[in-house]
Parts: C-alpha cells; structure tokens; sequence
C-alpha cells in the first residue's frame, strides 16, 4: 500500500498527461479506444492531454507522422477592464428591455407622460367649469378652439422635447462609463433620433389627452389617472417583454415560437397600439439596440431573432425605428378622428334622425300609392293623395292643447303660424320638447321623463322676457336648450330667423350663466379682451371698449386682479359684461343680480334696462319677482314644463291677481273701532295680519265695482274706496294707507306653489 501511495505521487507529480491505446481485433466489431488522462495540479494539463490526443488520432488516421494539430493558448489579461463572468451576464441582461436594466428607457416615459399629463388639466378645467361652452357661444367654432389648443401644446412639447434632449446629451458626456445606457447620446445620430421619437410621442398623445379630457369629474382626478395608467401600460409592457424573452429562450430552433411568446407578443403590440407612451419607450430601447452590435449578435444567438446592426434607422424591421414611428402616425389620426365624432355628435344623431324620418316618408309615400286605406286620415290630403313631408302634420300641430291657459294657447298658435324664417321676432320658441330618461317606475312603468312639454313664445326687438317658474318647472332645462347647450329632443329655436339646431355660429348671443363660466387664471381685463377679440371687435377697438365696460360696471378696484381672487358679486358684473359685450342681438341671463348687493343690483338693472331701450333683446330668469316686475315686459311663468300663463306684467295681474292689496297705519287706541267701521264699509275685505297698529288686508276684485259709479248698494268703486280713506286720514282716523295691486310675487305664489310638492317629488324619482 505504501508502495503504491509513492507510485501514485510520484505520477501525479512528476507525470502531468498519460496516453493510453487500445486496440479491440478480436471482437466481432473491431474498435479502437483512446483514453487521455491529465494531472489536475497544473491547469494547463487538461488542454494540452487533449491537443496530444487530438494529434496522435489525427497522425494515425491520416498515416503520416508530420501533420499535427496546433493548439494556441491564449492568457487573459487581469486589468480593470476584464470582464467577470457575472458582468458579462449583467451585459447580456442589459440588451433586454426589462427593468431595471432599461430604466433609462422606463424614465423617460415617466417623465413625458407626467408633462402629458399637465397639458390636460387646463382642458378638464374649461369642460367642468363650462368656460368652454361660454367661448363656442361668441361664434367660435370648435374646430378653432381645438386648433389654438394644438398650437399652443405643440409649442409647449417642442420646448419640452429640446429640454430633453439637451439633458440627455448633457448626462452622456458627464458620464465617463461607456457602458452605461445614456452613452450611447454622445452621438449627434443616436441624439437625432432620441428628439424625433419624444416629439412623435407629443404630437400623438396631445388629441389622445383631448379625448380623454371629456372623461374625467375634476382636474387632480384626470391627472392622476392618465398618469398612473400610461406608468402602469409602461410598466406592464416591461413584464411582457421579460416573459416573452424567457419563454423564447426554451425555443429548440429560430422557426419554432412558443406558444407563451406568441401571447405576450400580442399583448405587447397591443399596448404599444393604444398608448403612445409604450410605443415611446420601446422606441427608445430600439435605439439603444441598433447602436450596440454585441447586443444584437447576443439577442440574435439567445432567442434566434435576425436583428442586424447595419439595419437603416428608419426600416420598419427592428431595431429600426420605421414601424413606431408609423404607430405613432396611426395613433394621432385615430386619436384626432374620435375627437372629430365625440365634438360633432349631436349633428350626427341630427342627421341620422333626419335620414331615418326621410326613409319612413318615403315609404309612407309608396304605401299611400298602391293602398290609400294604409295612410292615416290626418295624413292624407283633400284630394285622396299623400301630401309633401313639409304637408304632413307633426306631433306638434296634433298635440292637444286644450288643458293650456288661453293666453298660452294663443301664443302657441301665432308661434305655428308665423314664419320661422322672419325676422320681426328676435328669438321664436317653437312647440320646445325635452325628454330625459329616468329609472323604470314600478307603478306606471315609465321611463321617460318630460322636463319641457311644448313651449312656445315669441319675444320681439328692445324687450326683456322674464322665465320665471319654481324649483324643477324646466327653466333651467329650456335655458339650455335657448343657448344650445342642450339639444331638444324635439321643436324649433330660431334666433333672428336662424334654427340653432342647424347652426352653430352667427348667432349674435350674449349669456350670463346662473354659475361664473370663467377662466380663473386670466385677470379681469385679459378676460374682456379675449371676449371681445372672440366676438370678433377690432383690436383697435378693444382697449377702449373694456375700459368703458370696467367703468360701467363699477370693476375699476379689480381690474387687474385674477378672476378667483374676486368674490362672488364681482364675478357675478365680469359674467354680466361679457354677456353684453359688442352689443349682441340676444342676451340670456340666468339669476344676474344672485350675490349682488344693493347698490350693485340697482347698477345692473340700470344696464339691463338701457340695453333694452337701444334696441337689444334679453331673456332674463330670476327668483327676484321685484327683479322681474321692474325689467321685464313680458312674463311667462312655468309649471310642469309648460306656461301656466303669458303675458305682460299687467296682464298677468288683471288675470290673475286676487284683488289689492291695503296696507293701514293707525293710532292703537283706535284699532279695533276702525276694524268694525272698516268690515262695514267693505263687506268683502280680508283682514290678514295686524301689528302695531298695522292692518294688512286684501279687497277681491268682488267687493268692489268695476263700473265708476256704485252699481251695487254694497260695492264700492276703487275711487270711491281712495276717496274714503283719504277722508279717514284728514278725519286722523288713520294715520297712513297704501292700496296695491296683487304682486307678481303673490301671482307666482298662486299660481306655481300648489304643485311645488309634486314636482319635488317628480325629480326625486329620477
């Protein structure tokens, strides 16, 4: 055993290879077997037994003694810049994009999408506090209002794109690691390209934000949201990839794909379709790749892919930028096409409405020639035949309005007889529908719900039409559709002989929203300017102008103050001038004079009243009844979506009021004397309250004669009644008197508060 210990170190320390032949003739299958043992003290044993295994076969086989196998040993130099085994992993690892290896990659699209994500708050902020719709109604078109938004946007991402770009470029030549991912910018081609892909991913989110921006409740919200999900959509793509790669990398050959890979594939073009921002980033990855060749050969061998490193930079094969520039084209046209439908909707649904009314007219035509029985006797003419679809009898002049007051229903037949393209009235309302759709009541089962029930009115040049009615009557509802904020479901609003349901612009509109539809950030100043320069007033024009209408309105203090920092009154005078600047034909206000204080409602009244007298026309709604009675000339007060009566002020009270009203100051001694002498005198007389010595009492139209002399030994006439208490005060009987008619404010009470609870109870059900 000692012996064979010696031996065995005297082998594996003095012999460092051995070679060992065996030559088999004797089987039935001759063979020949080479064994190579090597020593594994030296490292060099092991390649050098086998260079001399390899040339001894090679000699053997080719019979000669002079050819040899030369084996060439090759040492790897130790410096810093050698490449550890785990390094060259982490090398590898970095030609993938996953993070957080690709992290360049992965902020970039961070930080554009939170630039993105700004550029959206001003929009959500104009469509929620409706300054949006306060500037499409100075006749600008929408097409105008989305192309000074892509301008100014367009111009903000150029500067943005730049900034980027000069950062980048910064960071690359700070950086002395060639390795590192932003390297690869030193390069002017490599910068190029970076500026372009973030430019492209600006132009193709911009009308993506506009779309998105008709979603969102508030601003933060729409922030917050657009943000998270383009982080998220990132974030998702980088998972995909990393799965789709090791899932790949199992393939046996370069034509056989798993079937994991074909599904994250697919889930990957996907996301790069829908968001900009993956298609950015990958973009961005497809850069880094073309600019790293040991990064192709790498991809190329682990998931036999066939990138090239001389690919063009803008072949639509990766790693060329071709295709995501394509997408990004796609993505913008798409994008600007969807903001196209959503803004011309209504006209859409118009026009469809009015194809599907043309085709069933059409074949009510061919019904009513081959079977005359098959049309309906309200539709045919007098001589047997079916008329003209303008002939034929709509809803509205088969509507029953036998229900309506007579003063209504006598307005509604001048409405339908009078020309709509005629411009002797101002603005003329035309049997005016709006119905909404509610949750199925389980009694009735209906669903739809009518909030205005054929309107109609007319109003003429320099008058003021009050729209009166309680809480849930339908004012609010038909003031919208009078603005075109809201289309009815169905009537006419023509305007200076123009239906606004055709058309948008020339329209000559001023409006006072009930709620300030301002722009917060711009001064009062900067917003009467760009009202007026909306309205189409000359520039040379417009200092002045504002100017005048700052003084007229009492705005001077607060000319220059931002429009949040004002109060509530004073953005109440800034909605108010805009609704009266450049003279339009047609002024809608909506509660102007809510948060106004005394001196300042007298003011506006004041304005309301000279407008009126140089010939404009204005609708005006308030819970003001003195508001009404001092402006308006004509009155309508609604009730369940319909006038309960129409009619001028005086009208209104000749109708409807319930006699006058008698106010009585007396000594208090004398009280209850003059209350005995005073129910004698006037039987039908209604003593309501009493204080102090203050009577508050109604006489009915009853009580007294129409007629100025006493027809009626128990009737006074309304002289004989002045006469009599203008005795009792020279008698000192009483102190003071006053007799009114009944008040607006009583009419309106009288007329709209029975059925206040019905209606409360109808909005509550939907």
């Amino acid at each position: 055993q000692n012996r064979y210990y010696a031996s065995e170190d005297i082998f594996v320390n003095k012999y460092q290879i051995a070679l060992a032949l065996y030559n088999n003739l004797t089987s039935t299958s001759p063979s020949l077997t080479f064994n190579s043992y090597f020593s594994t003290v030296n490292y060099h044993a092991m390649p050098v037994s086998l260079s001399a295994a390899s040339t001894n076969l090679f000699q053997f086989y080719a019979n000669s003694t002079t050819k040899k196998i030369t084996t060439t040993n090759q040492p790897i130099l130790t410096t810093s810049t050698s490449y550890t085994a785990l390094a060259r992993f982490f090398d590898i690892l970095y030609c993938f994009d996953t993070l957080p290896l690709s992290l360049f990659n992965f902020i970039n699209s961070v930080v554009v999408s939170i630039f993105m994500s700004m550029l959206i708050v001003p929009i959500i902020q104009e469509r929620t506090k409706h300054s949006k719709d306060l500037q499409l109604l100075t006749n600008l078109s929408k097409g105008t209002y989305w192309l000074s938004n892509i301008i100014f946007d367009i111009c903000l991402c150029v500067i943005l794109c730049a900034l980027l770009t000069i950062v980048v470029k910064i960071g690359a030549a700070a950086n002395p690691n060639v390795q590192s991912e932003v390297h690869i910018y030193n390069s002017f081609t490599q910068g190029g390209y970076f500026f372009l892909m973030i430019l492209m991913y600006s132009l193709a989110s911009l009308p993506l934000i506009y779309v998105y921006s008709f979603s969102p409740k508030s601003e933060l919200i729409g922030f917050i949201v657009f943000f998270i999900v383009n982080v998220i959509a990132c974030f998702f793509d980088m998972i995909l990839h990393f799965i789709a790669t090791f899932s790949q990398s199992q393939a046996i050959n370069a034509t056989s794909v798993t079937k994991a890979t074909s599904i994250m594939n697919n889930l990957t073009y996907v996301l790069i379709i829908l968001f900009p921002s993956v298609n950015l980033k990958r973009s961005l990855f497809n850069i880094r790749l073309r600019s790293n060749p040991d990064c192709i050969s790498s991809l190329n061998s682990l998931l036999f892919t066939s990138y090239s490193a001389t690919e063009p930079w803008m072949s639509i094969y990766e790693p060329g930028l071709g295709l995501a520039f394509l997408i990004f084209c796609v993505q913008m046209l798409f994008w600007w096409f969807i903001l196209v439908l959503i803004e011309n909707r209504e006209h859409m649904k118009l026009g469809c409405q009015e194809f599907c009314c043309c085709c069933c007219n059409m074949n009510l035509k061919k019904v009513g020639k081959k079977h005359k029985y098959a049309v309906p006797g309200s539709a045919r003419a007098s001589n047997g035949m079916v008329p003209d679809r303008e002939t034929l009898p709509s809803s509205s002049a088969s509507w029953n309005d036998a229900h309506l007051d007579e003063d209504v229903r006598n307005e509604r037949q001048s409405v339908l007889h009078t020309n709509s393209s005629s411009t002797s009235f101002v603005i003329v309302v035309r049997d005016l529908v709006q119905q909404f759709k509610k949750r199925k009541n389980k009694l009735s089962g209906q669903r739809i719900y009518t909030a205005v029930d054929h309107l109609n009115f007319r109003v003429t040049k320099k008058s003021c039409f009050g729209l009166l009615g309680a809480n849930g009557a339908g004012k609010t509802t038909t003031f919208r559709m009078l603005i075109n904020d809201l289309k009815p479901t169905s009537g006419d609003i023509f305007i200076n002989g123009k239906n606004i349901n055709k058309i948008q612009r020339d329209l000559e509109i001023g409006f006072c929203p009930q709620f300030d539809w301002l722009i917060s950030n711009l001064t009062v100043r900067e917003t009467l300017t760009l009202f007026a320069r909306l309205k189409g007033l000359k520039w040379s024009e417009i200092s002045e102008i504002c100017s005048d209408m700052i003084n007229l309105f009492g705005l001077e203090p607060y000319e220059h103050r931002r429009i949040e920092r004002l109060s509530g009154g004073n953005k109440r005078k800034v909605s108010a001038v805009l609704a009266f600047m450049a003279n339009p034909a047609l002024v809608f206000l909506d509660e102007p004079t809510t948060g106004l204080d005394a001196a300042a409602k007298r003011k506006l009244w004041n304005v309301i009243r000279a407008a009126r007298d140089i010939g404009l026309t204005i609708i005006l709604t308030s819970h003001s009844m003195e508001e009404c009675e001092a402006l308006c000339t004509k009155i309508g007060i609604m009730k369940l979506g319909q006038f309960v009566c129409l009619g001028t002020l005086q009208r209104l009270k000749s109708r409807f009021g319930n006699g006058y009203a008698v106010q009585v100051k007396l000594p208090l001694q004398d009280v209850n004397v003059f209350k005995e002498e005073l129910m004698l005198t006037l039987p039908g007389i209604q003593i309501e309250e009493q204080h102090n010595g203050m009577l508050f009492c109604s006489i009915p139209f009853s009580s007294l004669s129409t007629t100025p002399g006493v027809t009626n030994e128990n009737l006074m006439s309304l002289s004989q009644t002045f006469e009599w208490f203008n005795k009792k005060t020279e008698e000192k009987s009483i102190e003071s008197y006053s007799i009114t008619q009944t008040t607006l404010d009583q009419i309106f009470v009288h007329l709209t508060g029975e059925d206040e609870d019905a209606i409360t109870d109808e909005n509550t059900k939907m």
